[in-house]
């Protein structure tokens, strides 16, 4: 039997899955339907301090699919706000909240005055926060609005809080920085009990016949599963210089992508889209799928999977360049789609009875044709 739980910062978890603050953790009923899809702790929806972000706009959210035709990209786009109460109503909801579950409930804060972050903190921990995560990295909240610098809001912040509770506080990164790795030791030796990457960039997207923003003409958070691959790399790069345990956050969709958080270098995992666009539900399916993989590979703790590919990460100096490939058609596998043909940039590629044939001679190795094709294209070393 193997074993999905983990500590986290100090928080003793079912398993790496986590509710990341959103509209779907908004309120205590919200948070209830997260734990019983399985979520090990819930992140209720951030507290602003600015009143103009504690109410919606509508419509708010957007599905943008995009991308080379025959390929797949979706982008979550949303105007979404925060808690739509004041602080003391935060803290009923915690409250309301923490009675209903038996998993950690963590509170979210987004303020804009240094003194209020740890007000607000005193007053969560009070009402029974089991930890507090610290957001000035909010898409629409000032700090990413007003392109401030990041590190000294957030380091003030971070040691404000960690003065005035002693629940554990982690903070929330975004990924608009110079340097995700240096940030990410400063706020350690700041103190921080976690670091999660990334909180969604602030995006824009035009409606070309109304050459207009849409979205309410302004900027906004987006994410989805095209993040994953930018978040992977800084976590990967973090990992070996923190000590301190990452959560990582955007994207998932499946049991994979947790898997390959983990590999880069996650403790745990944050989700809000997927629940978004497939339901709280989707966590059964990937607890499930995590089980049979850890099965397979013969690992009876999901916490060894942390850090292992991030140890592996070689740098550009070392990458392999003394074998060369060429592509070759398994014929037996091809069903003469011709989607090889228009990638080869290099004319190696040429056709007969609508099926490819490769030069070796003038194939460049580069494999593109072979992950088009996915199917008959194999590359062979010469």
């Amino acid at each position: 039997m193997v074993d999905l739980s983990i500590e986290f910062a100090g928080l003793k978890l079912r398993n790496p899955l986590i509710a990341a603050s959103a509209g779907t953790t908004k309120d205590a009923v919200h948070c209830k339907k997260a734990a019983d899809a399985g979520y090990s702790a819930v992140i209720l929806k951030s507290i602003q301090e600015e009143l103009v972000n504690r109410y919606n706009p509508f419509p708010r959210m957007s599905v943008i699919r995009n991308g080379i035709p025959g390929y797949q990209s979706t982008t979550f786009m949303t105007y979404e706000q925060a808690f739509e109460g004041e602080i003391q109503d935060y803290c009923e909801e915690i409250k309301k909240t923490k009675d209903m579950l038996d998993i950690p409930v963590i509170a979210s804060l987004n303020c804009t005055n240094e003194e209020t972050w740890a007000q607000y903190a005193v007053r969560c921990e009070a009402a029974g926060a089991d930890a507090v995560e610290i957001v000035p990295s909010c898409p629409v909240g000032a700090f990413v609005r007003e392109a401030a610098e990041f590190y000294p809001a957030a380091s003030k912040a971070l040691k404000n809080v960690k003065e005035a509770v002693k629940i554990p506080a982690g903070l929330k990164m975004t990924g608009q920085m110079t340097n995700p790795v240096i940030c990410a030791r400063n706020l350690e030796e700041d103190g921080a009990d976690w670091l999660t990457m990334f909180n969604r960039s602030s995006g824009l997207q035009i409606d070309i016949d109304t050459m207009e923003p849409i979205m309410h003409k302004g900027f906004c958070g987006h994410g989805g599963p095209w993040v994953m691959q930018s978040v992977m790399r800084w976590i990967a790069a973090s990992y070996p210089y923190v000590s301190l345990p990452i959560a990582a956050t955007g994207g998932v969709t499946n049991y994979e992508d947790v898997v390959r958080y983990m590999l880069s270098g996650a403790s745990a995992v944050q989700i809000a889209t997927l629940i978004y666009m497939k339901g709280y539900d989707t966590a059964k399916i990937i607890l499930e799928d995590l089980e049979k993989y850890l099965e397979k590979h013969r690992l009876y703790k999901i916490s060894m999977l942390t850090g292992i590919a991030a140890d592996k990460v070689l740098p550009l100096s070392e990458a392999d360049r003394s074998r060369r490939y060429y592509a070759k058609v398994d014929y037996e596998k091809c069903i003469g789609c011709q989607k090889c043909f228009p990638v080869c940039i290099y004319g190696a590629i040429t056709q007969k009875d609508s099926k490819p044939v490769i030069d070796e001679n003038i194939c460049d190795g580069c494999g593109l044709c072979s992950q088009v094709c996915n199917r008959a294209i194999i590359m062979k070393q010469k």
